[in-house]
């Protein structure tokens, strides 16, 4: 029997807050005799009366002011007082709660700082709102590409053209070579970079030594980054030196000392050479003349207020007034943000940071998109268990909050002493886990190979962030058990009476759902990705990748001494195979394309990759020969050797030296003509196996085998098949044999296996990122859990007695407690194999070539969630069972 609803908010709004306890206890005292004696119709009209009865001067509401209330600061010392007592005197769930939060704030800190990370690549420029890099798009019958460069004409008239441009940097790699101090001959193997001046004006490279905006407007002058002067000089005070360069004749003056690059910085180069020094050379001249061309990265400075579309649609304009475009060419230019390079590049070609491993980039921001997710869901989860602790102790304090009450507490105060306490908590919480973020960011940076920090020097919004981070979990933490807790009425709080509804505990059981369908997804997201890059590392890849010993060829003598190079390198004892190639498989640097048509086909050409090798390639490497021969010497300068991949592409079954024709290619950019300016006519002497030379989220594409000294492109690495015992010793003999031929080069190598595995070593990361979130998740959860159990186990300790007295074992006892959370843990796992099944393969079609998601993926994932929420519920549940009923049944 229930009063009318609108009658007791009508009272509650024009009757003095200090009197609704007493009137409303009062008038529904009077309705339950009314109702009983005359029936509940006629009790509800008598309840309208005598609240109106109540419409009198000493009962309508007053101003606070009306009546004494305490100042702020006594009240708020009050509060702390009493959230101090209530913490020490609950030692346990103090312990909880802390460790709870705790371990939810170090994860959302270290997640959120790789994030932070991520999001602020390149921000370090004080201009770099207004900084925008050249996209060049062409289209043609056989291209369609979107490249990270634009031609010199296109850099440089731009700025004198078009008003919306301030200023422009550009810059352009032109290879590896040796740059020596000639001091104490200290040479290192180096990628080379030419740029104007603009890029030191447009961009803020902060220096150790001299100036950094004049630096690069002379000829023959040299900007080095600090780490690269140390190696050279063994200091960074260097500016003034010289340095040669091999290819050049006069010395490099170095003219400003950078700071290493922050590693969220979009520019890697370790030394830029100024433009000015390549004015009257005849390649450059020849670039500087040609206004489609893509040798530069160009970036813009635009002018404040400038309309970037207007900027992009008059460069556009300009380059097609001026290029001579082929027919059925069509070229264009957007402008992208510098700030979105790091993110948004994984369509672009040299897009990347590091375009030499243009993989590691792939899906970056769909990671960071994912690991946003995932930080707030465990800074989620740590409050939700901060909740249900809270409540759990709700029986507990039901005297507490009757006796506040009936002292004159108005809700609104009980409310903000529960916030109090939350506050106070996390803020205990989040200090505990700033100290262990430090503790842990030492290993975490090496990791992850980022620079991350947490303290005074660190960026002003990231405190801010941790701030309101800091208030969202307080407030969000607090707000359920406070209003849960305030509500009760003073009557049944003094009697002790049972504080929950049904839609509270609903709640509770909710929230532990949520707990665990995010980690039951997470732990199948482990699964998911420890077995794809498991399959990636054991995939059969068409060759036998181990013990490969690449050597990279870094000198004109190297490479036109092949022949003698690879006779010595057969003579060590521990060498079994040498071969020679212009690129190898699995390579992280931009494999040669060509067009390519068998002879007198009309049809369109199609594009092909093409690596230089030699008569032992596929013996060195273990590529299986399916039809026709092998490479045999000089005398097969102009034949090919297919891939099936390309064979089936050229429409070619049967080897029986078939001729084709091979007219233009292309380093990753657009097509032109072959070095000796004529079309490469070629014949078919074989066919291989497809073998894997990308990573395999590529599907194996056409490739073509070519003899080493074919006119597409020249060798480039010497690869070893060796034995595994004696490496130092091995490449000791290999570099007395390379500086017999070439007493400057330096010896650069790598193991094949090694490079390949750094395709997915960005994966690894993410998958070890995740495994700790991931029981960081399922701890905290599991706290969430103990406390509904001993939440549980609190409300129905009378039951337990009688059940106890009336022959039920601990087992019975057990598996009453602990059967409703196993409920909740299936719900969890129907909610979370849909979500984990979608996630994951959405992140599998990434890979061309992934596992398939295995039903035991998830009955593992399932499985061990209810095992760890069974052995949580468990001990409460006995601890429950094993009172004494007679303790349990005592009436107090």
């Amino acid at each position: 029997m229930q009063p009318p609803k609108f009658a007791d908010r009508l009272l509650r709004l024009f009757c003095a807050p200090h009197l609704h306890e007493e009137v409303l206890g009062d008038l529904h005292e009077r309705y339950v005799v009314r109702a009983n004696q005359l029936g509940e119709k006629r009790a509800r009209r008598r309840y309208w009366l005598d609240v109106l009865a109540y419409v009198r001067p000493e009962f309508i509401r007053r101003k606070p002011t009306e009546f004494p209330n305490p100042t702020n600061a006594i009240m708020i010392r009050n509060y702390l007082k009493i959230t101090f007592r209530t913490l020490t005197r609950n030692k346990l769930y103090t312990t909880l709660n802390v460790a709870g939060l705790t371990f939810g704030v170090t994860c959302f800190l270290l997640i959120g700082l790789y994030l932070f990370d991520e999001l602020t690549f390149d921000q370090q420029h004080s201009q770099s709102r207004r900084i925008y890099r050249a996209i060049q798009h062409k289209k043609g019958p056989t291209e369609d590409l979107t490249i990270a460069a634009s031609s010199y004409k296109v850099s440089e008239e731009s700025k004198k053209n078009i008003g919306e441009i301030e200023n422009t940097a550009r810059i352009v790699r032109t290879g590896r070579a040796n740059l020596t101090n000639p001091e104490n001959k200290n040479t290192f193997q180096e990628t080379i970079a030419f740029a104007n001046s603009g890029m030191m004006e447009v961009f803020d490279f902060e220096t150790v030594d001299g100036s950094s905006k004049s630096a690069l407007k002379e000829p023959n002058t040299i900007v080095i980054v600090e780490e690269l002067a140390q190696r050279l000089f063994n200091t960074s005070q260097v500016t003034g030196k010289n340095i040669s360069l091999e290819s050049m004749d006069k010395p490099l003056k170095i003219t400003a000392v950078l700071k290493n690059h922050p590693r969220n910085s979009s520019f890697d180069f370790n030394s830029i050479i100024s433009e000015e020094t390549l004015l009257h050379d005849a390649d450059f001249a020849e670039w500087t003349s040609n206004w489609a061309s893509q040798n530069f990265m160009t970036f813009f400075l635009l002018k404040e207020k400038a309309n970037l579309d207007v900027a992009a649609r008059k460069i556009t304009q300009l380059l097609n007034a001026n290029a001579k475009l082929d027919v059925g060419n069509t070229m264009s230019y957007s402008l992208q943000p510098l700030a979105d390079i790091h993110l948004y590049s994984e369509n672009i070609v040299d897009g990347a940071r590091n375009s030499n491993v243009a993989e590691m980039g792939k899906g970056v921001l769909l990671y960071v998109k994912i690991f946003a997710v995932v930080a707030l869901f465990v800074l989620l989860i740590a409050c939700i268990n901060y909740m249900n602790l809270t409540t759990a102790r709700a029986s507990n304090r039901s005297k507490e909050i009757g006796i506040r009450k009936a002292n004159g507490a108005f809700q609104s105060h009980l409310v903000k002493q529960f916030l109090t306490e939350s506050m106070v908590v996390t803020a205990v919480s989040f200090l505990l886990a700033i100290v262990v973020v430090n503790l842990l960011l030492p290993a975490f940076n090496e990791f992850t190979n980022k620079q991350l920090s947490l303290g005074f020097s660190t960026d002003y919004r990231i405190w801010l962030y941790a701030l309101l981070a800091l208030a969202f979990t307080g407030i969000l933490s607090g707000s359920y058990p406070s209003l849960l807790l305030s509500k009760f009425s003073l009557l049944s709080l003094l009697k002790n009476l049972k504080l929950q509804n049904k839609g509270d505990l609903s709640l509770r059981k909710g929230l532990v759902v949520f707990q665990f369908t995010i980690s039951v997804v997470m732990i199948i997201t482990t699964i998911v990705l420890f077995q794809q890059i498991r399959f990636a590392n054991s995939k059969n890849l068409g060759f036998n990748k181990e013990l490969l010993l690449v050597v990279d060829i870094n000198s004109a003598k190297i490479r036109s001494g092949a022949e003698t190079i690879k006779a010595e390198f057969s003579k060590i004892p521990t060498v079994k195979n040498v071969s020679t190639t212009s690129r190898v498989p699995g390579e992280w640097k931009t494999i040669s394309t060509i067009k390519i048509r068998p002879e007198g086909n009309a049809d369109e050409h199609k594009i092909s990759y093409l690596l230089g090798v030699d008569e032992n390639f596929a013996k060195t490497f273990e590529v299986r020969l399916l039809k026709g021969r092998n490479f045999m010497n000089t005398s097969d300068s102009s034949s090919i050797i297919l891939n099936e991949t390309a064979a089936k592409l050229l429409n070619i079954t049967n080897v029986s030296g078939q001729l084709v024709e091979i007219p233009e290619r292309a380093m990753g950019g657009s097509y032109s003509p072959l070095s000796t300016g004529q079309t490469f006519h070629a014949r078919v002497i074989g066919i291989v196996s497809d073998f894997h030379f990308q990573s395999i989220r590529e599907k194996i594409g056409p490739m073509v085998l070519a003899y080493q000294n074919n006119p597409v492109y020249p060798i480039d690495y010497y690869t070893s098949r060796v034995e595994g015992k004696d490496i130092p010793g091995t490449l000791a003999k290999m570099n007395e044999v390379l500086t017999k031929i070439d007493p400057t080069h330096i010896l650069e190598y790598h193991f094949l296996d090694e490079q390949l595995a750094r395709f997915y070593a960005e994966d690894q990361r993410r998958e070890t990122l995740l495994i700790w979130t991931a029981l960081a998740t399922i701890f905290i959860a599991c706290l969430g859990l103990f406390g509904l159990a001993t939440y549980a186990a609190e409300q129905r300790i009378k039951e337990i007695g009688v059940r106890k007295v009336l022959g039920a074992s601990i087992f019975n006892l057990t598996a009453l407690l602990s059967k409703d959370f196993l409920k909740l843990v299936l719900i969890a796992n129907g909610i979370a194999f849909p979500l984990a099944w979608w996630a994951m393969n959405r992140w599998l079609s990434e890979f061309a070539y992934h596992i398939d998601i295995e039903w035991w993926f998830f009955a593992v994932a399932g499985s061990l969630a209810i095992v760890i929420a069974l052995a949580t519920v468990s001990y409460q549940a006995i601890k429950a069972a094993l009172v004494n009923p007679v303790k349990s049944l005592r009436s107090e």
